[in-house]
């Protein structure tokens, strides 16, 4: 009995970790617009406003990146799921490398993503222009800017080899990657890394030469993406996939059904 309880919350917290990556960008861009929405900014009930008064623009609930919420009036929406995504991450064993297995243990991955989520926190990114929807002071800088934007990507790049490599083990070394989800691990993993190569090229390379760009959200639509295809990696290795729809996504990844859930899980 306790050892299956063990392994029910070893699944919840893989669910959870997924969950918390999926509902991000859009509990923000939801939570920004319901805040401009209600104009509760500009409420007296709700902020004082007789002190230190400013109009709180109704612009749109859509930022240049996801961490430039943490400026916003959501702010506090993306700092504690980061940090209660690090917590989870922190507390995540999984299994131990074995010898001949390539790259390292589950613990040491999870706790290097962990590492670099409180990272994105405590050095939060900078912005050419102010953002004004916030209930704090709007400080940036362009040195934790750039220390931010390494934290993400690394963030990002350790999340991908995690479901490239290390949920793709299984009990038998000699199976790395032959089981029905292990493909849908792989893809989820080059998505992440292509998504944070699509990044890195628009900020260093045309960010400035084509600013029209900057009207399209890329970083954010990326970004979203990559945490999308987080999510699912790991909702997937929380045994998700046993439910209908999740079934159907791996079959049309396999091309064919899938078989009996592979024990190292």
């Amino acid at each position: 009995m306790r050892k299956a309880n063990l392994v029910i919350s070893y699944h919840t917290m893989r669910k959870t970790i997924g969950w918390i990556g999926i509902l991000l960008p859009f509990a923000l861009v939801i939570g920004d617009y319901t805040v401009k929405k209600l104009n509760i900014l500009n409420n007296s009930w709700f902020v004082k406003t007789n002190e230190c008064y400013q109009v709180y623009p109704q612009d749109s609930p859509l930022k240049a990146s996801i961490s430039h919420y943490y400026y916003s009036s959501v702010g506090d929406i993306f700092t504690s799921s980061l940090f209660a995504l690090s917590l989870f991450l922190f507390c995540y064993k999984g299994h131990p490398l074995r010898k001949s297995e390539f790259g390292l243990s589950d613990r040491a991955m999870s706790k290097l993503a962990a590492f670099f989520a409180i990272g994105i926190v405590v050095f939060p990114t900078s912005s050419p222009h102010c953002i004004h929807d916030n209930l704090r002071t709007f400080i940036s800088s362009q040195n934790t800017g750039f220390i931010h934007f390494v934290f993400a990507g690394l963030f990002f790049t350790t999340l991908a080899f995690i479901s490239i490599f290390n949920f793709r083990r299984t009990k038998k070394i000699t199976e790395f990657g032959t089981k029905p989800s292990h493909d849908l691990y792989k893809y989820c993993g080059f998505i992440m890394l292509a998504c944070v190569l699509i990044i890195f090229v628009y900020k260093v390379f045309l960010r400035y030469k084509y600013e029209w760009l900057d009207n399209t959200y890329p970083v954010f639509i990326f970004e979203t993406i990559a945490l999308i295809a987080f999510g699912v990696s790991w909702l997937t290795k929380g045994r998700i996939y046993r439910g209908y729809l999740a079934k159907k996504i791996i079959e049309i990844v396999e091309d064919s059904p899938p078989t009996t859930t592979e024990k190292q899980d």
